[in-house]
């Protein structure tokens, strides 16, 4: 008789880097039962949605790829829909009640009832192993992997509802994440994005006060790791003293991500954020004058219940005056059980618009002044993508998909970090020349 296929699962993942990670170790434990983990759902047996449910626009987006789900589903008779991740976890009995035709709905973490629906057989007697290197399965870009080293937040911003989905600060041992760093560093990743729901409160809760910097320098140690980056790091935690401490880790790339969210005196006590303008300013300036070349990111929430003109631009002149190298913006939106969805208080649609246009014109000019002064420089940049022939990546400067990239002329490998001589700029976009010993390697390349 034929040998029977194994089962073909598809994932598409919504959100952040973090839930990026759970489906990862989701591919791998999947792949280690028997399944085949395919990346087009159109030849798959079973669709994992895996969504988000930080922000209303993050809702809509998971509730529209639930629906064209149903309809991939009733498409080929025997396919399946599995839905996991935060939205999953807070409002599961909803989605289930209101999509009957989903085949299963957990929340995160959820593996082993997870497998139970995909049909296939969990893992060391009833238990799933998720570490690295029983299973993850990278689905990131070449050369560059996210390393989680916590989840949970024990902040309690005021507009936030993060700890309703994923709960309170959980750090991860620091064994086990070195040894998963060791084993990314032996699949080839040259860089390794350490990210939590709040990075800088890692080790807290396991070793009663904070061990990033411990964690950063063992990783350091690791051969084949080229750059280290840090993302989702809380603003008051970030003092001068502890900056200077992360700027002498070896490998850690000159990247900031600084969430001010706002400057407002007011504002900021009503996010409750535990900071004012003043001390984010002292920190920043720390940061810039241990790290010459530094980028400092941010991002930052236009429109939060009883935003006034003059409290916009407070926000508005603090980011002129710290002129940031990156920056992102949002306008804010009620998430339910969180104290600021009970503000009475409400910022018109239109006004709030017109706000987050101001900023993000604001910066835009700000990253056109910065890249121009990066004309004629050589930097690493991260090879990552390649499409029609030609080469893409990113520089120390630059997250993966929220910064600016590099077109990189001339020869360049997947997954490589290679020297490249910048010759043109816009806002979000760098053009330079692949450098091999000194030398340019455009010769032929159109």
């Amino acid at each position: 008789m034929p040998k029977k296929r194994p089962l073909r699962i598809a994932i598409h993942t919504l959100g952040c880097a973090k839930n990026l990670v759970d489906s990862e170790k989701l591919a791998g434990i999947v792949c280690a039962a028997g399944a085949e983990f395919v990346q087009q759902p159109g030849r798959a047996d079973v669709l994992v949605v895996n969504t988000c449910g930080f922000v209303d626009e993050a809702k809509e987006e998971s509730v529209h790829v639930l629906l064209e789900a149903v309809r991939w589903k009733k498409r080929k008779r025997g396919r399946r829909i599995v839905v996991m991740g935060c939205l999953s976890q807070r409002d599961g009995a909803e989605i289930a009640r209101e999509m009957p035709e989903l085949d299963g709905v957990f929340g995160i973490g959820d593996w082993v009832p997870m497998m139970d629906a995909l049909m296939l057989n969990p893992l060391g007697n009833g238990r799933i192993s998720c570490a690295v290197p029983a299973g993850r399965r990278l689905l990131s870009s070449p050369g560059s992997a996210y390393l989680r080293i916590s989840d949970g937040c024990s902040m309690a911003c005021s507009f936030c509802a993060i700890a309703q989905m994923r709960g309170y600060l959980r750090s991860e041992p620091m064994q086990k994440l070195v040894a998963e760093a060791k084993a990314l560093a032996d699949e080839g990743v040259r860089e390794l994005i350490l990210i939590g729901q709040e990075t800088t409160s890692y080790g807290i809760d396991l070793y009663g006060r904070r061990m990033l910097i411990e964690l950063l320098w063992r990783i350091s140690d690791i051969p084949g790791i080229r750059w280290l980056r840090l993302l989702y790091m809380h603003p008051p935690s970030l003092t001068p003293r502890f900056l200077e401490e992360l700027a002498r880790v070896p490998k850690l790339c000159p990247y900031l991500d600084f969430p001010i969210e706002h400057a407002s005196a007011r504002i900021l006590k009503a996010m409750n954020r535990g900071t004012t303008a003043a001390r984010m300013k002292e920190a920043i300036q720390a940061f810039r004058q241990v790290v010459p070349d530094a980028c400092v990111r941010t991002s930052v929430m236009v429109g939060f219940p009883g935003e006034t003109e003059a409290e916009f631009e407070e926000l508005y002149h603090f980011m002129e005056g710290v002129q940031f190298e990156r920056a992102g913006a949002f306008i804010y939106s009620p998430q339910e059980g969180t104290p600021a969805a009970k503000f009475s208080a409400r910022v018109e649609q239109g006004v709030a618009l017109e706000r987050l246009d101001r900023v993000m014109k604001l910066q835009r000019r700000i990253c056109c002044r910065k890249h121009a002064r990066l004309v004629g420089q050589t930097l690493e940049v991260l090879v990552e993508r390649e499409r029609g022939g030609k080469s893409w990546g990113r520089t120390t400067w630059d997250a993966p998909e929220i910064d600016a990239e590099v077109r990189v002329m001339g020869s360049a490998t997947l997954g490589d970090i290679v020297k490249v001589k910048i010759t043109d700029a816009s806002a979000y976009r760098l053009r330079g020349i692949a450098l091999t010993n000194g030398q340019d390697m455009t010769e032929g390349v159109a």
